[in-house]
């Protein structure tokens, strides 16, 4: 089973998934999230994650001199590789499977995009944010739901009932 919450920037979108790691927090989950670095309130870059191991690494940053560029960062694709090493470690045990997100910056990785297509490929309960840009290439690979802050609620409790 697949969801994919997408939405405009700063909807929500990875607050769902916090919320949603925190329902489920019982579970054997894997996965890996993507939050901001921020410094001084400025955002600075984002990190990635894993879940199972709490390895870190820098996904984009303003501060990067090398690598590929989106928007004003660059991209960390060595970063990426790591922390999809780490998440394949724990995915075979795993019932639940979160992605934060599936994006421009992730898919620079060869990696990502494996590892992201034998996902979506297996039984497991896959939740994913999904940048707006990528819908349509997705939207026959699960469900999808369009995020906003009036309706933050309400997709929140349908995904928790679709994986329960």
């Amino acid at each position: 089973m697949n969801i994919f919450v997408t939405g405009n920037p700063r909807s929500g979108k990875s607050t769902l998934i916090r919320r949603l790691l925190d329902e489920i927090s019982d579970k054997n989950v894997s996965g890996f999230i993507t939050p901001e670095i921020r410094i001084d309130d400025a955002r600075q870059g984002f990190k990635i994650i894993d879940l199972a191991s709490k390895r870190e690494e820098i996904l984009a940053s303003l501060n990067i001199k090398h690598g590929p560029s989106v928007s004003r960062y660059r991209v960390n694709v060595e970063g990426i590789d790591i922390i999809m090493d780490k998440f394949l470690e724990s995915y075979d045990s795993s019932e639940y499977v979160i992605i934060d997100e599936i994006g421009m910056m992730e898919f620079y990785s060869k990696k990502f995009k494996e590892t992201v297509k034998m996902v979506l490929h297996s039984d497991k309960k896959v939740v994913a944010t999904l940048s707006k840009r990528f819908v349509k290439e997705y939207k026959e690979k699960g469900q999808v739901y369009i995020l906003t802050r009036e309706n933050f609620d309400e997709i929140l409790d349908k995904v928790l009932r679709q994986i329960k």
